[in-house]
C-alpha cells in the first residue's frame, strides 16, 4: 500500500469517527438519523482498524524481506 493511500484512508476514517461522534451527542437515540450516524461511526472505526492492520502487516513483511 502506498503511504499516500494509507494516509488518505486514515484521514477519512478519522473524519468519519469524529463527525459521527459529535453528531451522536446531539441526536436523539431511537431516531433513524441516530441509527445511520451510529452505523457511520462503526464504518469509520472499521476502516481505521483495516488501515492500521494493513500498515502493520506491510511493515512486518518489509522487515522480513530486508533481513
Amino acid at each position: 500500500m502506498a503511504p499516500q493511500i494509507g494516509r488518505l484512508a486514515l484521514g477519512w476514517a478519522a473524519f468519519l469517527v469524529l463527525a459521527s461522534g459529535v453528531l451522536l451527542l446531539t441526536l436523539t437515540p431511537g431516531t433513524p438519523e441516530f441509527v445511520v450516524t451510529l452505523f457511520t461511526l462503526c464504518l469509520g472505526l472499521l476502516l481505521g482498524l483495516i488501515v492500521v492492520a494493513a500498515v502493520l502487516v506491510l511493515r512486518r513483511r518489509e522487515k522480513r524481506e530486508g533481513s
